[in-house]
């Protein structure tokens, strides 16, 4: 008498490559897909890698149905996302090819310039103000060069918020004010244009 044996996969079909941006900024999410290509008609889980020590898994679907999820990343560099089936006896497929995705942290805009006084007096304290803002919402610190051989860092500001720093010159003569600013990565911006202050007695 024969013995017929009748044997399933051992285990469900390696997914397609996940699909989605090839650069992201910090913190901001990206949409990426993920389905199955087996020809078997199967019911099963995708469960994600982000490759940041977090992960996802979708709800039940059928091979082939594309599942959506959206993640983003708080640090820089490339992580290989990649994910795995799980078929209803919880059997797990191999890993599918990774999809590197590039984060970046960009730095914050060149401040447009300085306002404040065009003509002081040696010694007197006088008010300047600048702003910018950052892609990624960083903290933003601002360097002030005052022309004159000195400079002052502001450091702790919100994307947006204007500073405003007192300075007051020694001698007399023209000095061209500028600023910066530099976000908590250390990523700066360009110099501002100059803002020209006279001081005369």
């Amino acid at each position: 008498m024969a013995l017929l044996l009748f044997c399933s996969p051992d285990h469900p079909g390696v997914p397609a490559r996940p699909a989605g941006p090839d650069t992201l900024a910090t913190r901001r999410a990206g949409v990426f897909r993920f389905y199955g290509t087996n020809e078997r008609l199967e019911r099963v889980r995708y469960i994600v890698d982000w490759a940041d020590r977090t992960g996802d898994t979708s709800s039940e679907l059928r091979t082939g149905d594309t599942v959506e999820f959206s993640h983003a990343w708080s640090d820089t560099g490339p992580f290989a996302v990649r994910c795995r089936a799980q078929d209803e006896a919880l059997r797990l497929s191999d890993w599918s090819e990774p999809d590197t995705v590039y984060i970046v942290n960009r730095a914050p805009l060149t401040p447009s310039g300085v306002s404040g006084a065009r003509t002081v007096r040696p010694n007197e304290d006088s008010t300047f103000a600048a702003a910018t803002t950052d892609p990624e919402q960083d903290l933003i610190t601002y360097v002030f060069d005052w022309g004159d051989g000195t400079s002052t860092t502001a450091p702790g500001y919100a994307s947006g918020d204007s500073v405003r720093m007192l300075h007051a010159w020694a001698d007399t003569g023209l000095f061209a004010v500028r600023v910066k600013a530099r976000d908590q990565y250390a990523h700066e911006s360009d110099w501002s244009p100059s803002h020209e202050v006279t001081v005369e007695p």
